[in-house]
């Protein structure tokens, strides 16, 4: 039965978890997705600036620059 309770538990935590994130989409609204590279996609608020977008795309090269 213990194990039945841990289950629901977890259950309800991905919920919320899923809702949360639901309900910050609704506040973020409209979003543009772009590419970095083949294996990341950045998903950035429509109303940010192209010169905005630009710079956290700097930053992120800049932190995670590939293994040669």
């Amino acid at each position: 039965m213990k194990k039945n309770t841990n289950h629901f538990e977890r259950l309800s935590q991905a919920q919320q978890a899923e809702n949360a994130l639901k309900e910050h989409k609704k506040r973020v609204g409209e979003v543009e997705y772009v590419a970095i590279n083949e294996r990341t996609t950045f998903e950035f608020p429509a109303s940010l600036s192209k010169e905005e977008r630009e710079i956290r795309i700097e930053n992120y090269k800049k932190r995670h620059k590939p293994l040669v």
